[in-house]
């Protein structure tokens, strides 16, 4: 079996020489608002995008291999409830030969809505400088220096609700889970109607199984956690049946628990909703070989191999690839 499920957090991705990399964090201070909204470039003072992504489950979001070398552009974000954000991007003197981007957009709670604006005293400068080093240091992979930011911001603002998701991811990465569990839950109290706490408990409860299973727990010890992390799951896609993380992570459940048409069908689904998912082909490159269909699992293989030039998990899968081949030739 290839150790593949690595957890879904921010990736890292190395633009090519001609191209850039614009990445960051979306703040949006309140204790609710809309998930999975859109990110846009555009050129400058437009609204027709030149290209867009989405902020991933933690906030953060990415645009790589863009060729920006002739106009000017902005980045624009629009969510109800707060103003219209519109960033230039800048291209000062040893800017452009960076290639490589990155810069935090705070959102301003629109005064004419009364969904946010009560709030905005709370989320002052210092609270969201605060709040940006400890972002900072998440994407450094220092959680053990973003705790401390965080957990002074959410003490400070305890209705925060992006703050405790990503205090929960940062607990998570210190190994603190239960503590996690804890700042996923009250995420979850601040806005039930947000599919990203459901998906960040379930994911807890995936790298718990595959904690277990490491130390050789049996399926009787396994089962219990497996069908929390599916019910959460199985929420969560009610709320956001677009949120193809979700579909990964029950997917793995579902492999987990031996239930491998489930666990196909949803691996696909997280695929077609974000092809960039490379998490849920190594899991149905993994379903494949554990149901011995050597010749679905080569196809997967070569799909990733085609799709991910650029993922760390290459080698182990050309490698997993010799041994598909292998067996199929002994058939």
């Amino acid at each position: 079996m290839l150790a593949a499920f690595a957890l879904i957090l921010a990736t890292t991705v190395v633009a090519e020489a001609q191209y850039t990399t614009i990445q960051g964090w979306i703040i949006v201070p309140g204790k609710n608002h809309a998930d999975n909204f859109e990110v846009r470039i555009t050129v400058r003072d437009a609204m027709e995008p030149y290209a867009s992504t989405s902020v991933s489950d933690t906030g953060r979001y990415m645009f790589t291999n863009l060729d920006l070398s002739v106009g000017t552009f902005d980045i624009l974000i629009n969510v109800d409830g707060y103003r219209e954000s519109r960033t230039p991007i800048a291209f000062g003197a040893g800017l452009l030969n960076d290639r490589n981007i990155s810069g935090n957009i705070i959102l301003i709670p629109d005064p004419e809505s009364r969904r946010h604006v009560q709030e905005q005293d709370a989320y002052n400068a210092e609270l969201l400088n605060d709040y940006s080093h400890g972002l900072e240091q998440i994407t450094s992979k220092h959680p053990e220096l973003a705790v401390t930011y965080l957990e002074k911001v959410v003490n400070a603002v305890p209705d925060f609700y992006d703050a405790h998701i990503n205090l929960g991811f940062v607990y998570q990465a210190l190994s603190r889970r239960r503590d996690a569990e804890s700042e996923f839950h009250k995420a979850h109290d601040l806005n039930a109607e947000s599919a990203r706490p459901l998906v960040a408990l379930g994911r807890l409860r995936v790298e718990e199984v595959e904690l277990q299973i490491e130390g050789g727990a049996r399926q009787d010890v396994l089962r219990p956690i497996l069908a929390q992390a599916h019910e959460e799951l199985t929420e969560a896609i009610m709320l956001d049946p677009k949120f193809a993380t979700a579909f990964y992570y029950l997917g793995v459940v579902d492999f987990r628990s031996k239930s491998y048409a489930d666990s196909e069908t949803e691996s696909k689904h997280a695929l077609d909703l974000d092809p960039r998912l490379f998490e849920a082909r190594i899991l149905r490159i993994n379903l494949f070989i554990e149901q011995k269909l050597w010749q679905a699992a080569l196809d997967n293989v070569d799909v990733f191999m085609l799709d991910y030039p650029d993922s760390p998990h290459r080698a182990e899968v050309a490698d997993r690839r010799m041994h598909i081949v292998a067996r199929m030739d002994r058939k």
